[in-house]
C-alpha cells in the first residue's frame, strides 16, 4: 500500500511539471521590423476657429456667442465644398479670488475643405467675429488609402527579405513567420504658425486672408513581427 501511495504522488507531481507540456519551448526566434515610406501632396486643410465672450452674468455672452455661431455657420453653408461642425460649447465662472466677478461662454467650429482657396478666403471672412485656434494641412483618407496597398507591399517584401538574410547569416536553410504586425501609422496634420492667423485686424477692416501653404507629408506602413529559425 505504502508503494502504492508513493508511486501515485510521484505521477501526480509529474503531471504538474513543465515536461508535461505538449507545447515547446520558443528556441531561435528573432523579433525584426521593417517599414516603407512615401511623400503625399496634402490635399485636406483643417481649420478650428473659436468665439468667446465675457460678461457679469452667463446669459448676456451666451446670447452673444449663439449669435456669432449662427452668423459663422450660415455663412460657410453657403458653399457646399466646406465640410463645418461646432465642437465644445463651454461656460465657466470668472474669479476675483474667491468671488465670481463674471462669466466666460466659448464655442469652437471645425471646417474642412479639400479647395484650400475657398478655405482660406472663407476663413478671413470668419475673422470678422471668430479667432483662428489652429490650421493643419493634412493627406486626405481617400488619398492616404491609395497610397496603402503599394507601401504595405513592399514592406513585406522587406520583412521577408531581411528575414532570408537573418536566416543565412546564422546558418540556417529557413524560417517560419510566427508573428506578424502591420501598422499603417497615424499621420499628424502639418500645423501653420498660429502668428501668421492670430494678429488683430484694424476694427475697420476685415482681416487679410492667411497665406497657406499645402506641402507635403509622409506616408508610412511598418511591419513588425517575430521568426523562428529552422533546427538545422
Amino acid at each position: 500500500m505504502r508503494h502504492a501511495l508513493t508511486a501515485a504522488l510521484l505521477i501526480t507531481a509529474l503531471s504538474g511539471t513543465p515536461f508535461a507540456s505538449a507545447e515547446p519551448l520558443p528556441y531561435n526566434r528573432v523579433t525584426l521590423n521593417e517599414s516603407a515610406q512615401t511623400e503625399a501632396d496634402n490635399d485636406l486643410l483643417v481649420a478650428v476657429m473659436f468665439a468667446q465672450a465675457e460678461g457679469r452674468d452667463a446669459a448676456q455672452p451666451a446670447d452673444e456667442i449663439n449669435r456669432r455661431m449662427d452668423w459663422a455657420v450660415a455663412m460657410v453653408k453657403d458653399h457646399p465644398e466646406v465640410k463645418v461642425q461646432t465642437l465644445g460649447y463651454q461656460t465657466s465662472a470668472i474669479y476675483d479670488k474667491s468671488n465670481v466677478r463674471g462669466w466666460r461662454v466659448n464655442q469652437s467650429l471645425r471646417l474642412e475643405s479639400q479647395d484650400s482657396r475657398l478655405l482660406g478666403d472663407l476663413i478671413g471672412r470668419l475673422q470678422e467675429q471668430l479667432q483662428v485656434q489652429s490650421i493643419a494641412y493634412q493627406v486626405s483618407d481617400e488619398r492616404r488609402r491609395s497610397y496603402l496597398d503599394a507601401l504595405t507591399d513592399t514592406a513585406l517584401k522587406r520583412f521577408q527579405a531581411r528575414a532570408r538574410s537573418i536566416a543565412s547569416s546564422l546558418g540556417r536553410n529557413s524560417y517560419r513567420v510566427v508573428r506578424i504586425n502591420i501598422n499603417d501609422g497615424f499621420y499628424n496634420p502639418a500645423p501653420i504658425a498660429r502668428g501668421m492667423v492670430m494678429s488683430a485686424a484694424p476694427a475697420d477692416a476685415a482681416p487679410a486672408p492667411p497665406r497657406i501653404e499645402a506641402g507635403t507629408q509622409q506616408i508610412t506602413v511598418s511591419i513588425d513581427g517575430e521568426i523562428e529559425l529552422s533546427e538545422n
